[in-house]
């Protein structure tokens, strides 16, 4: 992937692993709850090896394994810390990183990965001192144990249907709650997108996406682009120094609509009615041999990392490029012929979102070509970290569930996302012929139309099991709270809707956050 401070040149990056629950806390908490989970996913340990013909040993490998990973995972950086660009970059010659792990010869292990290279970025180096250090202490019979379950996991729901139905009593029941399994065509479907995404994307939008679409589209996206240049134009808080950076990166957005340019081949990927593994396994070598032929070449900057079909949108720092692939472009997100109001609230808002992860607490630390370098004044800099820290302690406030709380820190970039992106998409709103009138459709005004649509986007559900989990491990808070976040620091929102000073939630003007 790139390096994240010279952007043009690919890097070989090393990040921890080596645990199969979402994150570290499922093995140190000490609560009923987490232990519950361990003492469930050492049952599926035991399951996997008895499917695998090993029914005598799979109580002790499930033992061996939980303290194997436990073990790893203390050494792992939390969620929040792995959101510092910073502090997950550690450049090293290998020769002097090899010094600190002289228990993994990585040497070696550069040569079985097919990789020549003498420098490295390794994003949390704690973790491979620990795993040096636990290679040396643990015997090689729970290793050999260990990656055998990993093996046998990683491929389980690819394999007959007891083990399918194991992985997904554990990570999909259990986890995160879900009552019934994907039905087969749309797993197929799904791996047809994972592993042949470019080829099932030509046909998607060949299909699906129309060129009106992404005039459409591009033209909201230079609109919204328009009124987050004034707004920084009218920063109150930013130095005329900082600002004309500012404004450096956002004009040098790389906009991507729909689907690439440069569809991939897959001529060595072989595929037969009858191996269905054998076929996953091509094209995961062949993803591989691609991934390691960028090495020592120049970033492609024209790359996409979302297939077309994917519903999502994305920023990426390195690349300084907004991307809106042709699934989102899609009702509840965006409709051709729906009213402004519907499209600004919706699919504007998502692009506002997109550009304001440019500027949150991670992206303002990459400049207009991608890389990791300071651009701020320092004294820019510690206001941009006061108003952050504002939206980190308001949106911590928020809990459900019996009382488990958003982690702010960990939610802090989606949040000023949210927040930026809802103020850009109104202002954006307002500058075209709806929004400057007050003509009612369907009994609601342009200005209450827009937050409706805002909010029918995020009309998503979760079950209890799976809201835990994205609450200790998604950098994304709650749909509820990513819908009343931002409405409730908005003044627009309290007038379109006439909320009175005395509801509850209010929020008085000189109390409420804002940064971009």
């Amino acid at each position: 992937e790139p390096d994240d401070k010279i952007s043009s040149k690919n890097a070989l990056v090393f990040s921890q692993s080596g645990i199969n629950l979402p994150e570290r806390s499922y093995y140190l908490d000490q609560d009923d709850k987490a232990k519950k989970i361990r003492s469930q996913y050492q049952a599926y340990i035991s399951k996997i090896f008895a499917l695998a013909g090993d029914s005598a040993n799979g109580a002790k490998y499930a033992s061996d394994i939980l303290k194997l990973e436990t073990a790893l995972a203390q050494s792992h950086f939390t969620p929040v810390e792995q959101r510092d660009p910073q502090k997950n970059y550690n450049k090293f010659a290998v020769s002097d990183f090899q010094k600190q792990v002289p228990n993994i010869d990585f040497k070696s292990v550069l040569s079985k990965l097919g990789a020549s290279v003498d420098t490295i970025i390794v994003r949390q180096p704690k973790y491979y001192v620990a795993l040096g250090n636990l290679i040396k202490t643990q015997p090689i019979a729970i290793w050999k144990e260990k990656l055998k379950f990993d093996a046998l996991n990683e491929s389980a729901y690819a394999l007959t249907q007891k083990f399918r139905d194991a992985r997904f009593e554990f990570f999909d029941k259990t986890l995160s709650g879900r009552q019934s399994q994907t039905e087969r065509w749309k797993s197929m479907v799904n791996n047809a997108d994972n592993n042949l995404g470019d080829l099932l994307g030509q046909l998607y939008s060949e299909q699906y996406f129309k060129p009106e679409a992404k005039k459409r589209m591009l033209e909201l996206v230079n609109n919204l682009q328009k009124v987050y240049e004034q707004r920084i134009k009218n920063l109150d808080w930013m130095s005329a120094e900082t600002k004309k950076k500012a404004l450096e990166k956002l004009n040098a957005f790389v906009k991507k609509i729909g689907y690439t340019d440069k569809w991939k081949k897959y001529d060595d990927v072989e595929i037969a009615k009858n191996t269905f593994f054998a076929n996953l396994q091509s094209a995961q070598k062949n993803a591989y041999k691609e991934m390691m032929a960028k090495l020592g070449k120049a970033v492609d900057k024209s790359e996409w990392f979302m297939t077309p079909p994917t519903v999502n949108a994305y920023y990426n720092p390195a690349y300084n490029e907004i991307v809106f692939p042709a699934g989102i472009l899609q009702f509840p997100f965006f409709a051709f012929n729906a009213d402004d109001a519907i499209n600004y609230g919706a699919i504007g808002a998502v692009i506002g979102h997109e550009m304001t992860h440019g500027f949150d607490d991670q992206g303002r630390q990459y400049d207009a070509v991608g890389n990791l370098k300071e651009w701020w004044t320092k004294d820019d800099a510690a206001k941009f970290k006061t108003k952050a820290d504002k939206v980190e302690q308001f949106y911590s406030k928020f809990a459900l569930l019996d009382n488990q709380h958003v982690n702010g820190a960990l939610t802090l970039g989606e949040n000023l996302a949210d927040i930026g992106g809802l103020n850009i998409a109104f202002d954006a709103f307002k500058l075209t012929e709806q929004g400057k009138e007050n003509k009612k459709i369907d009994g609601f005004t342009p200005d209450q139309r827009f937050f409706l649509s805002f909010a029918q986007v995020w009309r998503i559900k979760n079950r209890d099991e799976r809201m835990r989990m994205r609450l200790k491990a998604d950098p994304h808070s709650p749909e509820m709270f990513r819908v009343n976040g931002p409405v409730y620091n908005m003044e627009a929102f309290y007038k379109a809707f006439n909320v009175p000073a005395t509801a509850k939630m209010y929020i008085a003007p000189e109390n409420r956050l804002g940064v971009w």
